[in-house]
């Protein structure tokens, strides 16, 4: 996995989410904090955030923010983390905050003085970036047993979709949705934390940069992967993880109706093969996220189209808000929160046939 050439995990990690830890663009960050078994989050930097701690964003955790990398090492970190990608760039115009993507490889001064502050003082760095950090200036200033990790990097297999091959063990979970940054990745790893806390042996399948820093049992950038390979890629990885688990879970990326993003999320679900599919949507969304041109399907089409590109029902529906809850009752299906009470505890009761067909 992305960080498998260390020797001792976790790693103490700083995250760097400049202007967007508490905005949508802070996903992987937030991600992190919450989820991740291979990563200790001991600061986050942001400049803009308004609070010295992490609480308002992730209840829960309470870890400090603070403006510079400088004034997190004396929490003794082991890496900073570069938690977001270019196209997460924020700006500060007349006051208000707003998403200024930028292209790979340009980065604010400001970023590149923070990822030059973390080699000089011995840390590793582990980048988002689409920007290879390991063609760059740092490769050549990194001490012995330093590490520049590019965590978007392709993966080294990119294997033919066969549609031949079939588990042996493990019943799988495929987490759809309707748009981008919707809560796909959160139910999946509440989820995982839940199964395995009701004694389930249960692996995580990653397909995206907060799944392989959060840990997972295999996974990949999916998006780094030509379409027409992305299927393949997603049966090898799933086919690998198959015979150590029970149960398996996967997350889509985007949606099967995103103009964009339709045929990445369709090959994640082909080459999944689930079992059972939680779709993920939120009713106050009515334009897609950075398409604010692009209208957001309608639930119950999508959750057919899922059913017929997936082979597989849609047992439940996750969201955020107990008024949203309320808003996809009409769907006719389960409607949880999966941050929200036992919420998640409820969604694996509705799996649970799923589990012992």
């Amino acid at each position: 996995m992305v960080l498998s050439g260390f020797p001792r995990l976790p790693l103490r990690a700083v995250l760097f989410a400049d202007g967007v830890f508490a905005r949508l663009e802070g996903k992987t960050a937030q991600g992190v904090l919450r989820h991740s078994t291979v990563l200790e989050s001991v600061a986050v930097v942001d400049r803009l955030h308004p609070s010295g701690s992490t609480a308002s964003v992730v209840p829960g955790t309470d870890v400090p923010v603070v403006r510079s990398l400088e004034e997190a090492l004396p929490y003794r970190p082991e890496a900073l983390v570069v938690a977001m990608t270019e196209s997460d760039h924020v700006e500060v115009v007349g006051g208000e905050v707003r998403h200024a993507p930028r292209p790979p490889g340009d980065l604010p001064a400001f970023w590149w003085e923070q990822i030059a502050t973390a080699v000089r003082n011995g840390l590793h760095v582990i980048s988002c970036l689409h920007l290879p950090l390991r063609h760059t200036e740092f490769a050549d200033k990194t001490a012995h047993g330093q590490q520049l990790v590019d965590v978007r990097r392709p993966h080294d297999e990119l294997p033919k979709y066969s549609g031949r091959l079939r588990r042996t063990r493990a019943r799988l979970v495929h987490v759809a949705g309707s748009d981008c940054v919707v809560g796909k990745r959160t139910v999946a790893l509440q989820l995982h934390r839940e199964a395995r806390a009701r004694g389930i042996d249960a692996g995580y399948i990653g397909t995206g940069q907060t799944c392989l820093l959060a840990g997972c049992t295999e996974g990949a950038i999916i998006d780094r992967t030509p379409v027409f390979q992305a299927a393949g890629l997603v049966e090898h990885l799933v086919l690998r993880a198959d015979p150590r688990h029970d149960l398996l879970i996967i997350k889509g990326q985007a949606s099967v109706l995103h103009p964009a993003f339709g045929g990445l999320a369709t090959a994640i679900l082909q080459g999944s093969q689930p079992d059972a599919v939680v779709f993920v949507h939120d009713p106050r969304r009515t334009h897609r996220y950075h398409w604010e041109h692009v209208p957001v399907g309608e639930p119950r089409s999508e959750i057919r189209t899922v059913e017929e590109l997936g082979g597989a029902p849609v047992v439940a529906v996750a969201t955020r808000g107990r008024d949203s809850v309320a808003r996809l009752r009409p769907l006719g299906l389960p409607v949880v929160d999966v941050l929200d009470g036992g919420g998640t505890a409820e969604l694996m009761d509705v799996l649970g046939p799923v589990l012992n067909p």
